[in-house]
């Protein structure tokens, strides 16, 4: 692999880890004429804080699963 190579993957897990992080915060935007969610108001998701820590947990294993290769690399 080269070192661009090795790079552009750099950059797209940190282009899924912020695309993650992301969407988890966007769920809990509120909306009107959805049904309530677990925290008791209307937003996008009705299951929003679990669903939004679901989106969290698979960013950090991405931000992990990036970090370990990046080690393995150098």
């Amino acid at each position: 692999m080269s070192v661009q190579e090795v790079n552009r993957l750099k950059w797209y897990y940190w282009l899924v880890i912020a695309v993650l992080v992301v969407l988890g915060i966007s769920t809990f935007i509120p909306v009107s004429g959805f049904p309530s969610n677990l925290i008791g108001y209307s937003s996008i998701d009705p299951f929003t804080p679990i669903s939004a820590v679901v989106l969290w947990v698979i960013a950090g294993v991405f931000y992990w699963y990036g970090k370990k290769r990046e080690k393995k690399k150098s």
